[in-house]
Formats: structure tokens, C-alpha cells, sequence
């Protein structure tokens, strides 16, 4: 009964309270390449999230620095979202544009951010999808170490949480691997720097979030909702009253009231383009349907997700 009544108050947009996962590094770049295997559920409401962000020390909007790749599902017809986000001494601002005619499908893709001195650039499957460089101002202002993070939340503003449907949780965000390089400076490249293939959780690399969330989102990060299985790296979204093992009795009592609120993260304003994402790289876009499955266009490096580790992906609709 009490997930029915979360049921009813959450179709459309999410509004009640949700609990999933998120991991951040310990470690600071200025600059780098990131690189990450990803499957994003095709989850209307969701956010499935690869990114870097300033987090201080001495925080303050003005600051603000941020690389977003984020699969949102509610956009349907450009669900890719790449932000670069940057304070000017004053505010925040966003340069921020959609990959068009890409859905992830439910399926693996390689997903890369470039941050170099000059420019910065997304990449889809080895193909580079937006580049901004020159005299953009998100260039000369993203220029603070920065840490590497992935979160798996639900937007309460209505553009990103529309069609939100909750009734078939669990969900799961699943990362294969993460590739960091580092900026060398003295070449104008970057150096390979370590990769994680997330065969066990890394205490020593990365941190998960607990009792935490931000502004407009009604997912509140706990560290069971965090783990590595079958060489791959979890996060799991379900209703924050459910049994848990690390939690006794009322999980809803937690609430927003008494979670740790980080700096704001919100919808994306302004200077909104789109890219195009070409048929001939092995896809076909919306044809299906943004919650179709189509098993036989991958491109030429891709297999079928299930054949990367089949036990562990059909073994996920097990875990309680």
C-alpha cells in the first residue's frame, strides 16, 4: 500500500521521495580526458549521469565549474545532454546543447569528455558530437581541479522529469569501466593515468554519497544504493521506503528534512542547440521509439550489451 500512494503522487513527474546511488573520486583534475562504458536506463523522469565538478573547498556560485554528460530520457527526441557549466566571478552560467537523433536504448555506449586548455569536447562512441573552443568564456573560466563523479537521480522540474512511472522498480544505471588521462603539458596531450574495470569497489579511488541530494531533485543518495557486481559498477534507484540491509525499520522517515543538501543543480538555461547524430555510425535514432530495442544496429565495435557480462546483467533483476 505504501508504494501504491508513492505510485499515485509520482506519474508525471517525480515529487515523493526515491533513493539511489552516487560515487565521487577523491582525486582533483585540472583538465583531462574521461572516458566511461555506460548503460543509462530508458527511464522516463531518470537522470543517469558522467561528470566533473568543483566542489570546493570555499564553494561559492560564482566559481561554479562543471562537465556534464547526462542521459535523460523525458527529452525524447535528443536524450544526450552535454553541459559545460561555469561561474564568471558572479554567476552561474551554462553552455548547454543535446546530441539529436541518438537513443541510447538501453544499450552500452562509450561516452568521452575532453577538457583540454583550448577546447572542450564530447565524444559518442568514438565520434565527436560538440566541440566549444576560442574565445567561448566556458573555456577561460572552467579552470579549477575538479573531481569525477556519477549519480543517478530524478529531476523534479518538468522538462527532464516528464513521463515518470515508477511501478517497475528497481532501476539500475550500470557503468563498465572508467578511463582517466591526465594533461600533459608539455606534449599538448593527455597521458593514460588509470582505468577502473570496477571488479571491486575502490574505497582508495572513490567515495559514495550518504544521506545527501541537491535542488530540484527528489532522489536521495545513500551508499547501499552503490555497489559493484559482476565487474561492473551499480546504481540502483527504488522507493526510499524499501527494506533495505544497511537501514532498520521506516525508510521514509529520512526524508529530505534531514538529508545534507549540496550546492544547486538544475535545469539547464539557456543557449540550447542541438547536433545531429548521423545515421551512417550504425543507428537509427528514433525509428524504434525512445523505449524500442533494436539488437541488430550497433556499431562496427559493438556487440550485443548482454554478451559483456550476461550473468551479471540478467543476475541485477534478482537483487532485492
Amino acid at each position: 500500500m505504501r508504494f501504491a500512494a508513492l505510485l499515485l503522487a509520482t506519474v508525471g513527474v517525480a515529487e515523493a521521495n526515491w533513493k539511489s546511488g552516487a560515487v565521487t573520486g577523491f582525486e582533483k583534475f585540472t583538465y583531462g580526458k574521461f572516458v566511461t562504458r555506460m548503460r543509462a536506463p530508458n527511464r522516463m523522469g531518470t537522470v543517469s549521469s558522467f561528470f566533473t565538478y568543483w566542489n570546493g573547498p570555499n564553494f561559492y556560485t560564482g566559481g561554479w565549474n562543471e562537465l556534464d554528460i547526462e542521459i535523460v530520457p523525458s527529452v525524447m527526441e535528443s536524450p544526450f545532454s552535454m553541459n559545460a557549466i561555469y561561474g564568471d566571478g558572479n554567476k552561474k552560467n551554462e553552455s548547454h546543447e543535446y546530441v539529436r537523433h541518438f537513443d541510447p536504448l538501453d544499450d552500452w555506449h562509450i561516452y568521452e569528455m575532453v577538457w583540454h586548455p583550448k577546447y572542450i569536447s564530447w565524444s559518442l562512441d568514438g565520434h565527436e558530437v560538440r566541440r566549444v573552443s576560442g574565445d567561448d568564456p566556458s573555456i577561460k573560466f572552467m579552470n579549477k581541479g575538479q573531481s569525477l563523479m556519477m549519480n543517478f537521480w530524478t529531476p523534479t522540474f518538468e522538462s527532464w522529469g516528464y513521463g515518470f512511472n515508477p511501478e517497475d522498480m528497481p532501476w539500475y544505471c550500470i557503468y563498465d569501466y572508467v578511463e582517466t588521462y591526465t594533461y600533459n603539458h608539455g606534449t599538448n596531450g593527455f597521458d593514460f593515468h588509470w582505468k577502473d574495470d570496477f571488479n571491486t569497489f575502490n574505497t582508495s579511488r572513490w567515495h559514495k554519497s550518504d544521506n545527501t541530494t541537491f535542488d530540484h531533485n527528489s532522489t536521495t543518495f545513500r551508499k547501499e544504493q552503490a555497489f559493484t557486481h559482476g565487474g561492473n559498477l551499480v546504481l540502483k534507484m527504488e522507493p526510499d521506503d524499501h527494506p533495505d540491509a544497511d537501514y532498520e525499520g521506516d525508510y521514509h522517515r529520512f526524508g529530505h528534512g534531514n538529508v545534507k543538501w549540496t550546492p544547486e543543480k538544475g535545469e539547464p538555461v539557456g543557449g540550447e542547440h542541438e547536433h545531429e547524430y548521423h545515421d551512417d555510425w550504425g543507428y537509427e535514432g528514433h525509428a524504434l521509439g525512445h523505449r524500442s530495442f533494436h539488437g541488430e544496429q550497433w556499431g562496427p565495435h559493438w556487440r550485443n550489451p548482454e554478451d559483456h557480462h550476461p550473468s551479471s546483467l540478467e543476475s541485477l533483476s534478482e537483487i532485492s
